[in-house]
Order: structure tokens, then sequence, then C-alpha cells
């Protein structure tokens, strides 16, 4: 009985702290850093895991699941062994950053591309998707007068 009570702390314990690291790294909080964000994506996408794409993927942005579903299109078939990713914080904004990642054996598109990864109030995502314009967007200057 006491094994079994130990075996059980045990078991509870590591579902509490898996629970908890998922949490930070990718849910619906958004992961720590942008790197985070940015090497969650690239994990996920090198298991074709398109959940685990929507759980770094912006969630303000429209069109989430279609952008998540063409870059494992993309990426279908890439060998990922040294793929990377690099990311740096942008000089316009501190809650922005730019991706470069690099997959040496990929597919086509899939060698190099960027990611934009930007920081919401619940965490960092990467920018996958589009935002939304709203009803009635401004109309643009026109060059033609």
């Amino acid at each position: 009985m006491k094994v079994l009570l130990a075996i059980a702390g045990v078991v509870a314990v590591w579902g509490t702290a898996t629970v908890l690291v998922v949490d930070k790294l990718g849910g619906p909080s958004g992961a720590e850093s942008s790197q985070a964000a940015a090497d969650s994506a690239l994990h996920a996408l090198a298991v074709q895991d398109k959940d685990g794409l929507l759980k770094v993927a912006d969630p303000d942005l429209s069109g989430r699941e279609a952008a998540v579903g063409r870059l494992i299109d993309q990426c279908r078939g890439s060998d990922f062994s040294g793929a990377r990713v690099a990311v740096l914080p942008s000089e316009l904004a501190d809650y922005l950053a730019f991706g470069t990642v690099v997959v040496p054996r990929g597919q086509g598109a899939c060698r190099g591309f960027e990611l934009e990864v930007r920081q919401r109030e619940r965490g960092w995502f990467v920018s996958l998707g589009e935002a939304d314009r709203g009803p009635n967007p401004l109309p643009t200057a026109a060059t033609n007068r």
C-alpha cells in the first residue's frame, strides 16, 4: 500500500510539472521569450504537429489554422536534422522580434524562412495568420491624382 501511494505521489508531481512546463512554453499563455516561442514552433514543425504549432501561433490573428497548414505542407518531407532558429529583437519595438529559420536539409521554401514573433499580454507568439482589419478599413491615399 505504501508503495502504491508513493507511486501515485510521484505520478501526481510529474503530471503537475509537465502541465506547468507545457503551459509556460507554448500553451494558451504563450512562451516566456521570443526565442522560446520560435523554438517551440520549430519543434512542432519538425514533427508535423499542427496542434503544437497552433499553441504558439498568435491567437489574435485570423486565418491561423490555414497559415499553420500551409507551413506544415511547405515543410512536409524535410529532414530537420541540424535545423535552427535564431531570433533577434526588433529595432522598432520591444514587443516584436524576428527569427530566421534554417533547415539545411529542407525541401524548397522550407530550407530557410523568416518568422515574426510578437509579445502579447499572455506571452510570446509566432505570427501565423493575418490581423483583422475591422469592418471598415481606412481608405488609402490615391496615387493617380
